[in-house]
């Protein structure tokens, strides 16, 4: 790696060949060198180059959860979720038939999962892929369904339904009548 020593050493070189007035060929070449050195190192780290600590994701701290972003979202499980999210997995990762996390959370009424996803960019209308469910997306698996659950759960799933709609999800009828 070409670093401060390697640019001392070519000037050095430079000042010499200058001294002896070795021609130009020569000192055209450690010039080149310089030049290549620099722009590959740079001049040093300035303030305004380096990149300020709240741009750097910090990496989660605490042991990696046994479960996956999947299972999590299915299970309500927002730290294990707030986990993966941290460790750089991707909000939109599908998983079996093209399910996404915000699918899961979305289906079993987790509003709170739902909401950290939207916020970290989950899109909103992603269609499942294969599979009996093909075409639906998270508003779709909110929506459905209300019969088999208990009352609380029923107007959860209301709740994360309205979310949805808030931020613009439709149903996979809705997206097909769009074209999209």
């Amino acid at each position: 790696m070409i670093g401060d020593g390697f640019l001392r050493q070519q000037l050095k070189r430079l000042e010499n060949c200058a001294q002896r007035d070795d021609g130009r060929l020569v000192m055209q070449a450690q010039l080149i060198a310089i030049v290549a050195a620099v722009v590959l190192v740079g001049c040093g780290e300035s303030q305004q180059s380096a990149p300020s600590p709240e741009a750097k994701p910090e990496p989660p701290t605490a042991k990696a959860p046994n479960i996956s972003i999947w299972d999590a979202a299915a299970k309500g499980n927002i730290e294990a979720v707030k986990y993966h999210l941290a460790a750089g997995v991707d909000v939109n990762a599908n998983g079996y038939r093209g399910f996404t996390p915000l699918h899961y959370a979305a289906r079993n009424g987790h509003k709170e999962i739902v909401e950290l996803l939207i916020a970290k960019g989950a899109d909103v209308n992603v269609k499942i892929v294969s599979g009996p469910s093909i075409g639906n997306t998270p508003l779709d698996l909110a929506a459905s369904k209300m019969d088999n659950f208990p009352p609380k759960d029923k107007a959860a799933k209301k709740e994360t339904a309205d979310l949805l709609r808030k931020h613009g999800g439709k149903t996979g009828e809705e997206l097909k009548a769009e074209g999209k």
